[in-house]
């Protein structure tokens, strides 16, 4: 998360649809967003229902990541390298 948002309801809405950080870092790309959501909160731009409702999204999103991260590994997509975010080569390439 960046150290000053601006305006954290549209920054979370942007984060929860980015795949792959969500499948590439599932923990930190959690991290940000629940920071998001309690920031959105502490500011009263969202009320403790939609809270509890980001905090639930953000849940099923790491889960998510989790279990694609499980399946490309299982189906041999992944080399067993770690991953660097900024590196998508960690792919093998397929002949299609």
């Amino acid at each position: 998360m960046k150290p000053y948002v601006g305006d954290p309801l549209p920054e979370w809405q942007a984060a929860i649809k980015q795949h792959f950080d969500l499948v590439t870092n599932p923990e930190g790309h959690w991290r940000k967003l629940v920071g998001l959501a309690l920031l959105a909160h502490a500011r009263h731009e969202v009320g403790s229902a939609e809270l509890s409702e980001m905090l639930e999204l953000a849940d099923a999103a790491k889960l998510w990541a989790l279990i694609e991260w499980e399946e490309a590994e299982a189906i041999g997509l992944l080399k067993g390298e770690t991953v660097n975010p900024d590196d998508v080569s960690f792919f093998r390439n397929r002949d299609r």
